[in-house]
């Protein structure tokens, strides 16, 4: 069979896998909720090294521990399951795991970032998706590189070669079904966590990272800063700057498990601003009252500042935009028509793989689902 083949078995199994999971957490609805933090690295795999000799493997426990003893003193009903506590080394598919078996409502990787280019710094949140940069595609790769470091891991991980770029297609062809919620959490986690540590906000990115792919609930991926950076590496290493990290990763999950509380999809009760772009026109559908029928639109790409209206990432793609959370998020189309979303939606695909569709009701953002059952039911 060829790589590619295999590389579809495996998109296939996992994806059987995700919806057997969600099912059966939906059947132990009222549990204790659990975030499930892993501390990126550790053991015979020291991540990366910076010149002063900090061990990332190290900062990322720290910081890890910290954010787990913020929740639990904040949210004493809340379970907290690390992949690691202790300096010792554990799989990727393990880490994925420890989450599954937990039935666990949060997976929060916690890494810090390395770089050739010693200029390079701040601190980054990631999604599961294909790269939406170079840079998000060479961070995927390099920490998809400690499965090199486990026996058999081409029969585990299904013929998956991090060095290959063929490899990569099971981010093109499998999208987890949580990537709304997973979006949601990386925006508060990067707003936050660039607030207390006042480190350069690079946004929220998405990226192949093999531990989110084998998870089955809303997963991120946090950069803590880049060890590269002989300023940002002192500050890493510091008591001060491990806590302000902490405190802003803990923040991010915080505002994330409040809104949760408050409903199933944690970005439904946040009000939006439309046409953050003064040149960027309404469609018309906003405009129409359509007997306050939800409006379906495909969601692109989102940032930390307002782009312009010709920035390259828009691909030559007209786009409108809203503000929820302190993060601008760009959307294309808009119809009462779910179907015509739908549609919209893989054409769109084609330019932005980790496109979704989205729903709008009197100017708030609602939950898709919600909004997806109103218009079959009026439309039966």
């Amino acid at each position: 069979m060829t790589i590619k083949f295999l590389q579809i078995i495996l998109c296939i199994a996992v994806t059987l896998f995700t919806a057997l999971t969600r099912c059966e957490a939906q059947n132990n609805a009222g549990r204790q909720f659990t975030i499930v933090i892993d501390p990126g690295h550790g053991g015979k795999d020291p991540g990366a090294i910076g010149r002063g000799k900090t061990k990332e493997k190290t900062i990322n426990l720290n910081v890890s521990k910290s954010v787990g003893q913020l929740i639990k003193e904040r949210y004493p009903e809340v379970k907290v399951i690390y992949t690691r506590s202790t300096d010792k080394y554990i799989s990727l598919i393990d880490r994925a795991n420890i989450a599954n078996k937990a039935k666990a409502d949060l997976f929060v990787s916690i890494h810090t970032n390395a770089a050739k280019n010693r200029k390079a710094r701040g601190c980054e949140t990631f999604t599961l998706g294909s790269g939406s940069s170079a840079e998000a595609k060479a961070a995927a790769k390099y920490e998809n590189e400690v499965i090199l470091q486990e026996e058999n891991f081409e029969q585990v991980y299904g013929g998956f070669d991090p060095n290959s770029n063929d490899s990569y297609i099971i981010f093109d062809i499998i999208r987890t079904h949580d990537m709304e919620s997973s979006i949601s959490l990386a925006d508060k986690i990067q707003t936050r966590m660039t607030r207390r540590s006042k480190l350069h906000n690079r946004g929220v990115s998405s990226a192949g990272f093999l531990v989110l792919h084998q998870t089955a609930m809303p997963s991120v991926l946090v950069e803590l800063g880049f060890i590269s950076n002989p300023t940002e590496e002192k500050f890493l290493a510091s008591k001060s700057g491990q806590t302000a990290l902490a405190k802003g990763v803990f923040e991010g999950i915080s505002a994330y498990y409040e809104n949760y509380k408050k409903s199933s999809i944690p970005t439904n009760t946040a009000p939006v601003t439309v046409e953050c772009d003064e040149d960027t026109e309404q469609p018309k559908a906003d405009k129409q009252k359509s007997n306050d029928a939800p409006i379906f639109k495909v969601q692109i790409l989102t940032s930390s500042k307002k782009l312009k209206s010709n920035d390259k990432r828009f691909k030559g793609v007209k786009a409108d935009c809203y503000k929820e959370g302190g993060t601008y998020k760009y959307t294309c189309g808009a119809s009462t028509d779910y179907n015509a979303m739908v549609r919209k939606r893989k054409e769109l695909s084609k330019k932005f793989k980790e496109a979704f569709i989205v729903a709008f009701k009197n100017g708030r953002r609602i939950d898709i689902n919600k909004a997806k059952a109103e218009f079959e039911k009026k439309n039966k």
